[in-house]
């Protein structure tokens, strides 16, 4: 009776999925990867060639173990597929060597069918290259292109930021150039009039010709409005630039290479990050800017705009040199709202106070302002505070008497890096003790499942040796992680360790049980090879005996 009525309300559910309109639940599937939804076609008549006119493609190298299977599935999906259905979008998340073979399969064909949305996401060992229709589409308006790096460089948790910029950049850049990126000719300027979002990560733009010029790639996007360009490496060109009437959002973050010069010229830009450790100069006129993150070596260059909308500022030079350009940089801010400044701009200004003795505050609409060091960079400075003179303090702040003062030392800092730190460890190791668990507890099931009828050949001597040594680095590993984690807290302030502890506390309770299950699973184990040891002695003596 149950049973029939189950039957009945999937099959009214069945009726109300199928009843939708294609375009609906071509949204639905949307979400999953295009094999998961051919599968959809054995369900009715009315799903069987439901696929074949969907406008969005959503391929997944990790669907398939083998890449022939996933040639053969790529092949099949653009030659069964509704020829005459236009594609809006298509998602690809590739890894292996050969992969983008087939990237550059699946994009020549969207693109021959006015692709709107392209999303590429790979993690490669080798250069990947695109067909140049990729650079001259009429229809395009959103282009994402991301590449997880697989460096072998060990850099630890605990290792100075510093260190992991520098020495991870040196790497990419001197020994393996633009390997491991998706690589671009930067003097083919893109051809993309309708494209609106453009997201590059680990991307090469090589310029083989060794020019000085100022390359504008950018220059026939019109009507870009939001770009970001992150861990990008640029070769054979000294310069960039950005000059794009309607972009509202850029972000450029650890640009490497032979560029020199960024010139950012954007009349509507709204949101602006710069995110550098090299020594790289940026000039910049937006007059409608209302955010700017900057962090880079050199004092960022602004224009004779008043930047009458700019409500917050986070500035940090990382080695300010010459306190002329701080002051013309922050002369430049003057509007701003909310603003912070790196220690090292303080600290050099308060070397220099001949150059503001008696000047008048540039700062009229000044709500906050907050002195940090730079979060990267906090272990490197010699004072725990910022040395700030009072002529500093009264340019900074006299124009705004009202205006909120906050001083953070490098102390401070290093206890929020290192709260960060120790929070982030306890859920990695939560997260790996939960899975730990999940596998003990299977592991259990199936053994429980071979039941004592039979021996199983896996339950043997000699797998229960490599059951005992896994077991003895698994519990060492987890040991570690804990004293790790210890030893972060234990060198933080009192308020900030007492955030953390019961997050702690509770951890190790939870790896005090993962480890008796470890040791359970392997004393189960020793106990069932016990019991086939005494069976098959059992079965030896048996049979002699009914021999004799």
């Amino acid at each position: 009776m149950d049973s029939s009525h189950d039957q009945k309300r999937m099959n009214v559910e069945d009726n109300r999925l199928s009843s939708l309109p294609d375009g609906l639940i071509h949204k639905i599937l949307s979400f999953i990867s295009i094999k998961h939804a051919i599968q959809t076609s054995v369900l009715s008549s009315r799903w069987r060639f439901l696929w074949t006119s969907m406008p969005y493609l959503n391929f997944s190298r990790d669907d398939f173990s083998k890449l022939p299977k996933f040639s053969k599935f790529v092949t099949h999906v653009l030659s069964d597929r509704n020829n005459q259905t236009e594609v809006s979008s298509v998602k690809i998340s590739l890894h292996g060597k050969m992969s983008g073979i087939f990237a550059k399969k699946i994009i020549k064909y969207a693109f021959s069918h006015n692709i709107q949305q392209l999303n590429v996401a790979s993690v490669l060992a080798n250069e990947v290259g695109f067909p140049l229709v990729l650079f001259s589409s009429r229809s395009l308006k959103h282009l994402s292109l991301t590449m997880k790096v697989l460096s072998d460089i060990d850099t630890t948790l605990h290792t100075s930021p510093y260190t992991i910029y520098f020495s991870t950049f040196r790497h990419i850049e001197y020994r393996s150039k633009y390997s491991l990126r998706y690589v671009f000719n930067a003097t083919s300027t893109w051809e993309l009039p309708a494209l609106t979002t453009l997201y590059l990560d680990n991307a090469a733009l090589i310029c083989d010709e060794n020019t000085d010029k100022c390359i504008d790639l950018f220059s026939k996007c019109a009507n870009l409005k939001n770009l970001t360009l992150k861990s990008c490496y640029m070769e054979g060109f000294k310069g960039l630039s950005i000059c794009l009437p309607k972009l509202s959002n850029l972000t450029i973050e650890i640009a490497c290479g032979s560029v020199d010069v960024f010139n950012i010229v954007a009349p509507q830009l709204k949101n602006l990050t710069i995110r550098s450790y090299f020594d790289k100069q940026y000039s910049l006129s937006a007059p409608d800017l209302v955010f700017l993150f900057y962090q880079g070596g050199y004092c960022l260059q602004l224009s004779t705009d008043d930047y009458l909308s700019l409500e917050k500022a986070d500035i940090c030079v990382l080695r300010p040199k010459d306190a002329h350009q701080v002051l013309r940089m922050l002369q430049r801010l003057h509007n701003v709202k909310f603003l912070t400044l790196n220690v090292e701009i303080v600290e050099l200004l308060s070397s220099s106070v001949e150059l503001i003795t008696n000047q008048p505050s540039p700062f009229a609409n000044l709500k906050s302002l907050k002195i940090q060091p730079d979060i990267d960079f906090s272990d490197l400075g010699e004072h725990e505070r910022a040395d700030m003179s009072a002529e500093v303090r009264s340019y900074l702040l006299d124009g705004s008497p009202d205006a909120t003062f906050t001083t953070v030392s490098r102390e401070d800092v290093r206890a929020i890096k290192n709260t960060k730190l120790a929070q982030n460890l306890i859920t990695e190791l939560s997260a790996l003790l939960e899975q730990e668990k999940a596998s003990i507890e299977t592991k259990m099931a199936k053994l429980h499942e071979h039941g004592k009828a039979h021996v199983d050949t896996d339950m043997s001597w000699k797998y229960l040796s490599v059951l005992i040594q896994e077991g003895e680095k698994k519990t060492s590993d987890i040991i570690s992680k804990l004293k790790e984690i210890n030893g972060i807290l234990t060198e933080l302030p009192a308020s900030n360790r007492a955030t953390v502890q019961p997050s702690f506390s509770t951890l190790g309770v939870e790896a005090n049980i993962v480890a008796n299950k470890i040791t359970g699973f392997i004393k189960m184990v020793c106990d069932e090879n016990q019991r086939c040891l005494n069976v098959c002695i059992d079965d030896v003596t048996t049979a002699s005996q009914l021999s004799s």
